[in-house]
């Protein structure tokens, strides 16, 4: 059972006087010891058996609290008032020792001199005050001790069944929890005051009292995670608030925390970067249809700008490439209509699927070269169709829809098909056909994989590297 606040106690007055202490010496060899116990019976009214409770044990060297719940309407009445500590042992300062109590005076005597933080009056059943219950409630569900022994020094150390604690901790711990106490209780009235403001003065009048700006108190993020080293998990509304905040705050960050900026950059990439991969050969063991890549490459630019030597952006995906008849038939649409991000060229991109069939099912007359396979010479007779139509037609292309920064400096053809051969032969067939095409370049969906894995690779490499001197990233 926690811990109730003191006041509760306070509030109990009895006319007989109660509760009341049964103190009893115990044979000791070395010194003294005396057991305390508890009970509610009044002198006049006990008759064996009545309830009654070990509350304490007094030795020279060492105070042994065993905390009751002494609250006589619950079930655990003069039970543990902790769940799974049993007892809290304190031990004599250096400079003095426990004296021997003989009756309640002397009792109440010796325990005001325990340590700040304890409860003092035994009517509360002692123990640890309220406010600290955090400190017993760690104890809970820890079959290892059930003991808690608080001497001199600043050690945490567990020695079944005890658990030691030495004294200068427990009052850092103490002060630490009674700042976070006050915070809360900060933060507290000013939600509950702005809330307040807002429920009343600005509902009846919002032109003379504006909504409030939320503030987050200074170090609030910082105190809750200990500097951003704690691991968090976040729901997913504080996944995105999180986003939100870095994203509000880049000009500052930018300013005060370049290296952790550039960091943070090169963390964010690595990881979305994976994902992609991941979707990527999710998606390649799919066997899925054209369209499909089509979208998935539209939506993620940047793996078809590898299929260019220089930075290239889309600049039209299912492009108009031209060649329409006066009946309105004809026309030839690309893929994707790509340009150099520097010069303007312009490139086709056809897309076909992973499962497209690159060469010829068996070998030209029983050697071991492979014809290309009808798909692959279909393909290109098509692209360099369209890089026909779009030539003839571009000037007239480029007023229509006001695009002057695109160009015909030599079109480029890119196709993206099939899955690289496994066998040697049909390797060497592959690299021959393709390294003999002019002006159509055949990438297969493997390469444009690996060439994201490569990426992937390249940044995990330079990862947590420092600054150099003139303060460039490394990369």
């Amino acid at each position: 059972m926690p811990s109730v606040r003191p006041s509760v106690f306070n509030q109990r007055e009895r006319a007989d006087g109660g509760p009341f202490l049964l103190i009893e010496p115990v044979e000791a060899e070395d010194g003294f010891s005396v057991d305390i116990f508890f009970t509610d019976t009044p002198p006049d009214q006990r008759a064996a058996p009545f309830p009654a409770e070990r509350l304490l044990n007094v030795k020279p060297d060492i105070l042994l609290i065993f905390p009751l719940n002494v609250r006589t309407d619950s079930e655990g009445y003069l039970g543990p008032k902790y769940e799974g500590l049993q007892a809290i042992a304190v031990t004599r300062r250096v400079d003095t020792v426990f004296p021997r109590p003989e009756n309640q005076e002397d009792v109440e005597g010796l325990l005001e001199l325990l340590p700040n933080g304890f409860a003092k009056d035994f009517r509360q059943g002692l123990g640890l005050l309220w406010e600290y219950r955090a400190i017993t409630e760690a104890f809970r569900g820890h079959d290892q001790f059930n003991r808690l022994i608080i001497h001199h020094g600043n050690d945490a150390r567990i020695n079944p069944p005890f658990f030691e604690l030495g004294i200068n901790r427990f009052h850092e711990l103490r002060r630490e929890i009674n700042r976070i106490s006050a915070r809360h209780q900060r933060d507290s009235r000013r939600d509950k005051g702005q809330e307040a403001y807002h429920a009343l003065l600005h509902a009846a009048d919002p032109q003379r009292f504006p909504r409030l700006t939320k503030a987050l108190r200074a170090d609030a993020i910082a105190d809750a995670t200990s500097g951003g080293r704690d691991l968090v998990s976040l729901s997913k509304r504080d996944r995105r608030a999180a986003v939100g905040l870095v994203r509000s705050n880049l000009q500052a960050l930018a300013q005060s925390d370049t290296d952790a900026l550039l960091s943070l950059k090169s963390d964010i990439e690595q990881v979305t970067l994976q994902q992609l991969i991941d979707r990527f050969k999710e998606m390649l063991g799919k066997g899925l249809p054209e369209g499909r890549w089509q979208a998935f490459l539209m939506q993620n630019p940047f793996i078809l700008s590898l299929a260019f030597a220089v930075p290239a952006l889309i600049v039209q995906g299912q492009a108009y490439a031209g060649g329409k008849r006066l009946n309105g038939r004809g026309g030839k649409v690309a893929d994707f209509l790509c340009a150099s991000a520097s010069t303007g060229n312009l490139a086709i991109v056809e897309i076909k699927k992973p499962g497209t069939d690159l060469l010829a099912a068996s070998p030209y007359r029983g050697d071991d070269v492979y014809a290309a396979s009808g798909e692959l010479s279909g393909t290109i007779a098509q692209v360099l169709d369209q890089r026909l139509k779009l030539q003839r037609e571009l000037p007239l292309l480029k007023e229509e829809s006001q695009r002057p920064d695109i160009h015909d400096y030599g079109i480029r053809c890119i196709m993206v098909a099939g899955r690289t051969p496994d066998e040697r032969a049909r390797q060497k067939s592959f690299e021959l056909l393709r390294s003999a095409m002019v002006g159509v370049t055949v990438l297969t969906f493997d390469e444009l994989l690996a060439r994201l894995e490569e990426i992937h690779a390249a940044l995990g490499s330079g990862a947590g590297e420092p600054l150099r001197p003139d303060g460039e990233a490394p990369f």
